[in-house]
C-alpha cells in the first residue's frame, strides 16, 4: 500500500494505520494468533477487550528470539485494567482513542534510537542470550529492576514477567536458575522479598503437606491431650481419665477425680496415634507431596529459595550495550579433594610404573561401592546432591593418607590409591572410613542406613589398571544384586 504523507492525517486501511511515515498495525481479536508478518510495522496498538487474548499475543511477542518482535513498541487499546502484572509489565502504554496516535510517535522513535545503541554480538550460551534479551528490552524501557509478583499459576507461586514469559509455567523454577546465574555475574543485585520451598525433585511448589505418622505414613492420626496428674504421677491420654457417664476426669490409676487443672493436674503435651497402623507416639514426621511429579518428601529435604527484587548492576546496565563478559569458560567442574577419571587413570599408570621399578613398594587400589546410595539422593534431592558429595569426599580424606587420591566415576563408586600400604593396611584403613562414612549418613539424613561393601587389592603391575579396576567393580556389584 502507499502509506500517506500528510502528518496531520491518520490514515486507516485494512487493520494499518498510517501517521507521519509510522505504520501501526490493528491486532484484533478475530486476527489469529501468528505474528510473523508483522516484522516490518513500527509498532502494534493491541485491541485488549478480551484479557486472555492479549494476554497470549503480549506473550508470543516477547518471547519471540528475534529482537525485531521483542522489542517492538505495543500499546493497547480498549483496555480495562484486570491488575494481571503479565499485562502491565508487557505493553508500553494505553490508548483511549486511536486520535492519541500522534502522541506515540514520539515514544517509538525513543525506543528505536535506544534499539540502535544494542549489543548484536553472538551469544555463547543459551543463559546469556536470555539474560541478554531481557537487559536488551529493560534498556530500551529505561527500566532498572526486575520485580516478583505472585502467581497462582507459577509453578513456584511467583513470577518475573519479563522472564517467566520465556517458559511454561510448569518451569518457573529455571527463571530462578537463570537470575542466580545472573547474579553469579554480578549483572543484577538481589534486594530480599520472600521465601519458597519446593520440590527436590522437579523444582514445583506445589505442594501438598501432611502430617503422618512414623511408622506406617498414613496421614489418618488423630490427637489428643497427655494428662499428668499431680497426686500419684500417672501420665496418659485424655481418654484413659475420661468416663461414660459425666464429663468429670478420674485417674485410672488412683480412682480420684481430677478438678482444677493447675491444682489436681495439667496437661504436659499431646499424644497422636495412628488410625492406620494402631501406633501412639509424640511426634509426627511432615511430608510434602509434589502434585507436579508425586514426590514424597520430608520438608527438611526440600529446596529453599529466596525469591528477590533484582536491580540492574552497573555492569547489568551496561551489558545491553557492550555485551556480557562472562566469568565461566566451560572449564570442568570437579569435586575438591578428587580428581577425574581421566586423571585417576593416568596417575595409576604412573603408579604402577613407580611399583615396578621400586622393589617393595606397596600400592593398593581399593573400590568403595554404595549400594543404596542413590536412594538417599533421591531423598534429599538433585539440588542437594554435590553438597552430600562433597561431604564424603572430604570424610574420606580425613582418613586416608595426603598421598593417597581417590575418584568418583558414579555416586555409588569411589576407587581409592592407597600408596605404601599393603592389602592388610588397606583393609583397615577402608573399614575405618566405611564406620565414619556409615555414622554420618546415619546422623544427618534421619536415620538412613548406607549399605557399603568395598575390596581391596594390591596393585596389579603386570596387566593394564583399567581391567583390575573393571573386575574389582564387577566382583562389587555383582555380589550385591
Amino acid at each position: 500500500m502507499n502509506p500517506a504523507t500528510n502528518k496531520n492525517k491518520i490514515e486507516f486501511k485494512d487493520n494499518v494505520l498510517n501517521y507521519d511515515n509510522q505504520l501501526f498495525y490493528l491486532f484484533e481479536s478475530f486476527s489469529g494468533l501468528k505474528i510473523d508478518h508483522l516484522v516490518g510495522y513500527d509498532a502494534i496498538v493491541l485491541e485488549a477487550n478480551d484479557p486472555d487474548f492479549t494476554k497470549i499475543i503480549l506473550k508470543k511477542f516477547r518471547s519471540h528470539s528475534n529482537p525485531e518482535f521483542y522489542l517492538k513498541p505495543i500499546f493497547l487499546v480498549n483496555y480495562k485494567s484486570i491488575n494481571d502484572p503479565v499485562v502491565e509489565a508487557l505493553h508500553d502504554g494505553i490508548m483511549i482513542t486511536f486520535d492519541q496516535i500522534p502522541e506515540k510517535v514520539n515514544d517509538i522513535q525513543q525506543l528505536f534510537l535506544r534499539s540502535t545503541h544494542l549489543d548484536n554480538s553472538p551469544s555463547t550460551t543459551f543463559e546469556v542470550a536470555l539474560v541478554k534479551k531481557i537487559l536488551n528490552y529493560m534498556y530500551t524501557r529505561e527500566i532498572r529492576s526486575l520485580k516478583p509478583y505472585p502467581d497462582f499459576t507459577s509453578a513456584i507461586g511467583f513470577s518475573y514477567p519479563l522472564l517467566s514469559i520465556n517458559f511454561e509455567p510448569f518451569e518457573e523454577s529455571k527463571v530462578l536458575e537463570i537470575l542466580d546465574w545472573a547474579q553469579k555475574e554480578n549483572l543484577i543485585w538481589p534486594d530480599f522479598i520472600d521465601r519458597v520451598y519446593l520440590c527436590n525433585s522437579c523444582g514445583t511448589g506445589h505442594l501438598s503437606y501432611r502430617e503422618i505418622c512414623p511408622s506406617c505414613d498414613s496421614a489418618n492420626m488423630r490427637s489428643e491431650d497427655l494428662i499428668h496428674h499431680f497426686p500419684c504421677g500417672n501420665i496418659g491420654p485424655i481418654s484413659d481419665f475420661k468416663n461414660k457417664v459425666d464429663s468429670v476426669l478420674n485417674c485410672p490409676k488412683c480412682n480420684k477425680a481430677l478438678r482444677h487443672i493447675g491444682v489436681d493436674y495439667d496437661k504436659p503435651s499431646i499424644i497422636n496415634h495412628c488410625l492406620t497402623c494402631n501406633e501412639a507416639f509424640q511426634d509426627y514426621i511432615v511430608k510434602a507431596r509434589c502434585f507436579q511429579c508425586g514426590s514424597d518428601s520430608e520438608v527438611q529435604y526440600l529446596v529453599s529459595k529466596n525469591i528477590n527484587l533484582y536491580k540492574l548492576t552497573k555492569k547489568g546496565r551496561n551489558a545491553a550495550t557492550s555485551g556480557i563478559v562472562t566469568s565461566e569458560y566451560g572449564e570442568e567442574e570437579n569435586i575438591f579433594g578428587s580428581v577425574d577419571s581421566k586423571t585417576f587413570a593416568i596417575m595409576m599408570h604412573y603408579e604402577q610404573e613407580r611399583t615396578k621399578h621400586k622393589p617393595g613398594s606397596k600400592t593398593s587400589i581399593a573400590v568403595l561401592y554404595m549400594e543404596n546410595i542413590f536412594d538417599l539422593l533421591r531423598k534429599i534431592g538433585k539440588s542437594k546432591e554435590k553438597a552430600f558429595i562433597v561431604e564424603l569426599v572430604q570424610l574420606i580424606r580425613e582418613n586416608i593418607t595426603p598421598a593417597d587420591f581417590l575418584n568418583i566415576s558414579n555416586p555409588s563408586l569411589v576407587s581409592i590409591c592407597i600408596n605404601d600400604a599393603s592389602v592388610e593396611e588397606s583393609d583397615i584403613m577402608m573399614r575405618k572410613v566405611l564406620d565414619k562414612i556409615e555414622e554420618m549418613v546415619f546422623n544427618n539424613f534421619n536415620k538412613f542406613q548406607l549399605q557399603m561393601t568395598f575390596k581391596a587389592e594390591a596393585l596389579n603391575t603386570d596387566s593394564s589398571f583399567d581391567k583390575q579396576l573393571q573386575e574389582i567393580t564387577k566382583t562389587l556389584t555383582e555380589l550385591n544384586e
